[in-house]
């Protein structure tokens, strides 16, 4: 008995390692027919990784160029060559940095590409109509009737703006406000 359960154990093993082996030569031949595949994949990831870490660098680069641009031109206002590469290197800087000087160029902001926000800004300091900062050019305008002593028409002004919106409660208690100091 002893003899027959250990040929069968010794069969069961057998056969084990052939349904092993026959999965390993199933996968390989699969690997065969597809390697060029897989090699056409692995070569697409690579090249995938390698160029998407150029492009952080050129980035984190021009990123870097450009602060020190800025930088420069905060400490020498007057330095048109720097005020030049900082417009072609960065245009929203460009954009802050005549925003901060208070710079009569503005009209050539308006054909830059944008940050929208900034775009808003810049739409705003120019006197035109700006979708995003709406709300807040109604306050100016109420607060500049305010100080010419206008009470009516800055609180009909003061009224359009939504309560709701981030500088709602800031008119809202300029709203009550009857020219008393």
């Amino acid at each position: 008995m002893a003899l027959k359960d250990d040929l069968n154990t010794i069969k069961s093993e057998l056969n084990a390692q052939e349904q092993m082996i026959g999965n390993f030569i199933k996968g390989e031949r699969f690997i065969r027919k597809y390697k060029y595949y897989f090699l056409a994949l692995i070569i697409t990831l690579l090249l995938w990784f390698i160029i998407s870490f150029i492009i952080n660098l050129v980035k984190e680069n021009n990123i870097k160029t450009s602060n020190e641009l800025y930088i420069s031109l905060i400490k020498d206002p007057n330095n048109q060559e720097k005020l030049n590469s900082l417009k072609d290197k960065n245009a929203n800087l460009y954009a802050i940095y005549l925003l901060s000087q208070n710079s009569s160029n503005l009209q050539e902001l308006e054909n830059l590409k944008l940050d929208p926000l900034l775009k808003s800004i810049v739409d705003l300091e120019l006197n035109k109509d700006s979708i995003l900062l709406k709300e807040y050019k109604k306050l100016l305008l109420a607060y500049s009737l305010l100080e010419q002593n206008k009470i009516k028409e800055a609180q009909v002004i003061f009224s359009q703006i939504d309560p709701n919106s981030q500088i709602g409660q800031l008119a809202n208690n300029l709203k009550h406000y009857q020219g008393q100091k």
